[in-house]
């Protein structure tokens, strides 16, 4: 399936009151920014909904597929500090000459950290948060239970409450999809997430 076929596919209700609310806060932008942050749990839709809001291919950005042999050009991934990937992605989003840049992809590093140096893990969140960017940039981040719990960077305050926007999944989210796919709608009820949800029309 083609990314032009998948824009055609219907936001869920989460998904579009979200695109909205992103969409109204960035159109209020001028000049220099600091990122925005979307998080959300595997499955609810985050990466889908960041590749709608962006308005052509190339300022979604997926660090893990598509850059990160060329981040480690010089060092591991074990050795990689926050200021480095920081770095690298304010370069990276910089070369282009879009009214929005939006990046994806940060599992192998967050996972990583969070498993074996959780200071530096939040040093990153904290170092991303404070970058002053050329246009305004959306970081999507997945949230675990067992590695990145959502709670933590609430809790420990690692990114700036009003530019952090939040993708959660509910029954009527699980509802429109499972219509749209064709899907007994009872799955919904017993799917996690659209993951599993859309596993059934496979299976």
């Amino acid at each position: 399936m083609t990314r032009a076929n998948r824009s055609k596919w219907p936001l869920t209700p989460s998904q579009q009151g979200l695109d909205e609310a992103i969409r109204a806060r960035l159109s209020t932008l001028h000049g220099k920014h600091r990122p925005f942050l979307l998080t959300g749990e595997v499955g609810v839709g985050k990466t889908y909904l960041a590749q709608r809001l962006a308005s052509q291919p190339d300022i979604y950005y997926n660090v893990s597929r598509d850059y990160l042999s060329l981040l480690l050009t010089d060092c591991r991934l074990a050795d990689l500090t926050p200021e480095v990937v920081v770095r690298f992605v304010k370069e990276l989003v910089e070369k282009g000459e879009s009214a929005l840049a939006i990046a994806d992809g940060f599992e192998p590093l967050t996972s990583l950290w969070a498993t074996e140096k959780p200071q530096i893990l939040a040093n990153f969140f904290i170092a991303l948060s404070r970058a002053v960017i050329e246009m305004p940039l959306l970081i999507v981040v997945r949230t675990s239970d067992d590695q990145l719990p959502y709670y933590q960077i609430q809790k420990n305050e690692w990114w700036p409450a009003e530019t952090h926007f939040r993708l959660e999944l509910t029954q009527q989210d699980k509802e429109v999809v499972a219509n749209t796919w064709g899907v007994d709608p009872m799955r919904g009820h017993v799917s996690a997430n659209l993951y599993e949800l859309l596993a059934t029309k496979f299976a």
